[in-house]
Order: structure tokens, then C-alpha cells, then sequence
């Protein structure tokens, strides 16, 4: 019986001696734990190294191994790859450190592609954005108008609607001298020479503009067919509304026309008529020439006995020549029609216009 308590005895001091030698120390698990914390790979493989000899070292490989698979979960994939590889440098049969360190590495290369294939997207977007950025950008140029503060040098953008003229009147003083015209006339067709001068002064409100124009001309010289001087006059008055269109304008006036004055073989010709028209005054293209239209309707033919209708129209482009401090130097080129159906055909007065002069549409 006593050797049976002694034999007990004796097992358990052999057995806690095997035991606190296959325990690991704790500065030990300390300095893992330092490193591991720290990023500090060389560290961690110098605290492997020193222990590689010990009996306890299989249990700290293991220890690592699971730090290792922790910093997995946390995405910390260069710190396990790191962690991973100082075991393998340490104990090359270490089988699950290789096995964790490839499996490390190709999540690696994954993400790394992911990573550059998400760039890319970046890229595309920001490229997208960019170009939607412009096209609105270009959208809005062409339904508002860019105004830039002169303090901040910011733009904004005021509806197109909205008078962009900076000075409350603009106006233009224009003298044609070399106006070249061809008439079709049931009597016999013939080409003229002449002049004319145009003047315009209009006033430009926040919701509406409105304006008066004067024009003459006199064609003196007969180029071809019977000789006999052709002028004509007029007046009008243009109102154009900047929520409707402030580049519409409804005009209305008076305008006289005679033909063949002085001939020795013809009576002359007179035409008297109010008139009214629409349309387009100022259209700005480019950043220097500018743009005008009208169509007008004579009613003065429905009181002749020989006229069935009268139509007149214009169609006229500006230049700018020179720029000045108060005003621009212009050039004006264009036609002009006059046309008056008559019992015995069409008289038909064509005139081609070519101007200088001074305006100020600011």
C-alpha cells in the first residue's frame, strides 16, 4: 500500500516538472504579442529564433499561427503575410504556415486587382462626371447667359430671357455708299447704283425693349435699262417682349416708294403704305457679328386699284471693324426686297447693301 502512494507521489512531481517545461513564459507571449501589435515582423522572427530550441516552441508556433489567422479576419493581410512567413523562416516543416501563407498571398493579388479594377471604375467615373459636368455646362450656355463678376471673377448664369445688354440704349448710325439694286418691272428689268443711310436707337428695359429705326435711299445711276431715278423712305417703331423672345420684335411704320422719277418716257411710279412686321433683331453670332431679319406686310395696296399685294423684307449681317472706347466701327452687308404684285406682273426691287458706320449694341 505504501508503494502504491509512493509510485502516485512520484508520477506527479515527474509529470508537473514535464509540464513546466513544455509551458510557454509569459514575457515570451508578451513580446509576440508587442510584435504582432506593433507591425514589427523582424521582431516577431527574432523572438522565433531565440525559442526555436525550446520544448514549448511547437506551442508557440501554434500561438502565431492563430495571432496570424486573426490578422486574416482583419484584412491586415501584410502583417499576416509577414507574421506567416517569419514561421516558415523558422521551421521550414511548419506545414500549416506554408499553407496560410500562400493562401495569404493569393488573397493578396486578389485584392490587389480588385483594387486597380476599382481605380479604374474611379477613373471612369470621374471621366463620366467630367463629361456630364461640360454637357451641362453646354446645355446651359444655350439657355442662359454666362455673366462673369468683374470683383469675384466668378460666372453665373442669368436666364437667355433675362436683358444682357449692359447700357440702357444701343444704337447704330449707318451710311450705305455702295448699294447696288435690280429691279424686275413688267415695263423692262434694270440695274441701279445708289446710297442710303439707316439709323436705329432703341431702349432696353428689364421685361421689354423697344426702339425706333429710319432708313432712306436713293439709286441715281442706271447700270442697265432707261435711266430715271428710284428712292424710298420709312419710319418704324419695333417692340419685342424678353419673355416671349427678346430677339422678336413686332414693327410697325410708314413707308413711301417711287420709281422712275425725272424719266422723260415714264410717269413716275408712288407707293405710300403703312406697314407692319415681325422680326429678329441683334442675334448675336459669334462674339462680334450680329444678325437681323424682317418680314412686312404693305397694307397701302388694299386702297390701289393696281396693286394685289405688297410685301417687303430685309435680311442684313454686322461686322465688327474696329472697337472703340464708346462705340464699334461696323460694317453692315445685306438685301433688301420691295415687292409689288401688279395687274400687269411683278415689280420686284431688289437691293443689295454694303455700310459703314458706328453702333453701340453694348
Amino acid at each position: 500500500m505504501n508503494k502504491f502512494f509512493l509510485g502516485v507521489v512520484v508520477f506527479l512531481l515527474v509529470s508537473s516538472m514535464v509540464a513546466s517545461q513544455a509551458v510557454i513564459p509569459d514575457n515570451v507571449y508578451q513580446k509576440v504579442d508587442s510584435a504582432i501589435a506593433g507591425r514589427a515582423i523582424p521582431e516577431l522572427n527574432a523572438v522565433l529564433a531565440e525559442s526555436s530550441s525550446a520544448s514549448w516552441y511547437p506551442r508557440l508556433e501554434s500561438y502565431v499561427l492563430k495571432k496570424t489567422r486573426q490578422l486574416v479576419i482583419q484584412n491586415d493581410l501584410e502583417t499576416a503575410k509577414g507574421a506567416s512567413l517569419a514561421l516558415i523562416d523558422n521551421n521550414l516543416d511548419n506545414r500549416e504556415a506554408v499553407d496560410l501563407y500562400q493562401s495569404i498571398t493569393v488573397a493578396m493579388e486578389v485584392q490587389a486587382r480588385t483594387a486597380e479594377k476599382q481605380a479604374e471604375q474611379a477613373k471612369l467615373s470621374e471621366f463620366k462626371q467630367k463629361a456630364t459636368e461640360t454637357k451641362i455646362k453646354q446645355e446651359a450656355a444655350k439657355t442662359y447667359k454666362t455673366v462673369t463678376n468683374t470683383v469675384t471673377g466668378k460666372k453665373v448664369y442669368l436666364d437667355q430671357d433675362f436683358n444682357n445688354h449692359y447700357s440702357t440704349y444701343t444704337w447704330d448710325l449707318m451710311l450705305g455708299l455702295a448699294n447696288v439694286g435690280y429691279l424686275i418691272d413688267p415695263e423692262g428689268s434694270r440695274a441701279r447704283y445708289g446710297v442710303e443711310g439707316n439709323a436705329s436707337l432703341f431702349w432696353h428695359g428689364e421685361n421689354f425693349s423697344a426702339g425706333v429705326d429710319a432708313i432712306g435711299d436713293i439709286m441715281l445711276l442706271a447700270i442697265s435699262g432707261d435711266p430715271g431715278v428710284d428712292w424710298s423712305a420709312g419710319g418704324l417703331v419695333s417692340v419685342s417682349s424678353n419673355a416671349v423672345g427678346k430677339y422678336l420684335e413686332l414693327r410697325g411704320g410708314y413707308a413711301t416708294f417711287t420709281y422712275m422719277y425725272g424719266s422723260d418716257d415714264y410717269e413716275p411710279f408712288r407707293f405710300n403704305t403703312p406697314l407692319v412686321g415681325l422680326g429678329f433683331r441683334d442675334v448675336l453670332l459669334g462674339k462680334s457679328t450680329r444678325f437681323r431679319m424682317a418680314v412686312d406686310y404693305y397694307p397701302g395696296y388694299l386702297s390701289s386699284d393696281d396693286i394685289l399685294l405688297a410685301l417687303g423684307g430685309n435680311l442684313l449681317l454686322s461686322f465688327v471693324l474696329a472697337d472703340m472706347q464708346d462705340f464699334d466701327v461696323h460694317i453692315q452687308t445685306g438685301v433688301r426686297d420691295t415687292a409689288l404684285l401688279l395687274d400687269s406682273g411683278l415689280k420686284n426691287d431688289l437691293k443689295f447693301v454694303l455700310a459703314i458706320g458706328v453702333a453701340n449694341y453694348e
